[in-house]
């Protein structure tokens, strides 16, 4: 970890909203990110190096564990669900679409 003596001030920020991003989206208790976040992510979006995000994530929250089977299966189908809903979403657009073109063209000939 960073010595504070050498901790300058936009790095103290970005360590300050890598914490703020765990707090928010690690569950330390299962060991899992939440909100589709990882290390990767973290790091993306603070500008800090993924190995120093781990380092701080397992010394401040702990380590990775595999996902029990139960959260798997959650995720699953939380991953279904938005499937779905997208699906759905695009199929209902398509249909108001057709229907829509399908009265445009029986005007013409009513």
């Amino acid at each position: 970890m960073a010595n504070a003596s050498t901790v300058t001030p936009v790095t103290g920020q970005a360590l300050r909203k890598v914490f703020q991003i765990l707090e928010d989206n690690f569950d330390s208790g299962v060991g899992q990110y939440l909100h589709g976040y990882d290390d990767a992510r973290v790091a993306k979006e603070t500008g800090i190096s993924e190995a120093a995000v781990k380092e701080y994530r397992t010394a401040a929250f702990g380590k990775l564990k595999p996902p029990t089977d139960l959260h798997k299966l959650k995720q699953d189908l939380a991953d279904l669900e938005t499937a779905f809903l997208k699906i759905d979403a695009e199929f209902r657009e398509k249909i108001k679409d057709v229907k829509q073109r399908v009265l445009i063209l029986q005007r013409r000939f009513d």
